[in-house]
């Protein structure tokens, strides 16, 4: 894809759009991470080389931070800041973080003012992004066509474990580094055991390496997308 991003806006949120005009374009909305913002995963629209028509939404999370970034949601920096400084990685699989529920209703009204149907749309997500893709996906009104979970981590895993089975046979694609000193790769393969025992359709790509999109990850992703 050759465009460059242009600016959108739908419901209360700004976006970065790369469209295509062929009917049967895909359109993956692209979470970013905390303390990023929708230029921060915008170069994958040309780095990635599916042989499909794909078109592209980058929305900012509605949540500005002291220092200028962005977040769907609220963290315990400390927290993190310590899991850090122990190799003690933090564990967020035990309830649903507080301002979850608001970032979903936001990316809701966002896809609804888009008129994207559901079975064009791939959620992808980097880290807090990854996480808001998965939650969206157990709870929106239709399957997407599937779900892209970069350096994620497993949320509130009694909800997970519960709704997971009702998108059954649901493709996903999922990547963690093996010595991610921000999100577990522990919590990142229990989520991948909860989604495949769920019967959703994917795997784990582990690569050598932290809190990132590697060039591999890239690659393998490429080609997911080109089967969707």
């Amino acid at each position: 894809m050759n465009q460059e991003p242009r600016p959108v806006r739908f419901g209360h949120l700004d976006a970065l759009s790369v469209p295509n005009p062929d009917p049967n374009a895909l359109t993956v909305i692209c979470l970013h991470g905390y303390g990023a913002d929708m230029r921060d995963l915008a170069p994958l629209a040309r780095e990635l080389e599916a042989k499909r028509p794909i078109s592209w939404l980058f929305p900012n999370a509605p949540e500005t931070l002291d220092w200028g970034g962005r977040a769907w949601f609220s963290i315990d920096v400390a927290a993190f800041e310590e899991a850090q400084r122990t190799g003690v990685a933090r564990d967020m699989s035990l309830r649903e973080p507080e301002g979850l529920e608001w970032a979903r209703e936001e990316l809701q009204r966002f896809i609804q003012e888009a008129q994207i149907p559901w079975e064009k749309i791939v959620l992808m997500g980097f880290s807090q992004g990854a996480m808001l893709a998965v939650d969206l996906a157990l709870r929106s009104e239709a399957p997407p066509a599937g779900v892209v979970i970069l350096s994620g981590t497993l949320v509130d895993k009694k909800t997970t474990v519960e709704l997971a089975p009702k998108r059954k046979g649901l493709p996903f694609f999922q990547s963690h580094g093996s010595a991610d000193p921000i999100l577990g790769f522990a919590q990142a393969r229990a989520l991948e055991k909860v989604l495949i025992e769920a019967g959703w359709k994917g795997s784990l790509h582990r690569f050598e390496g932290g809190h990132a999109v590697p060039a591999e990850v890239v690659a393998g992703l490429s080609s997911w997308l080109q089967k969707r």
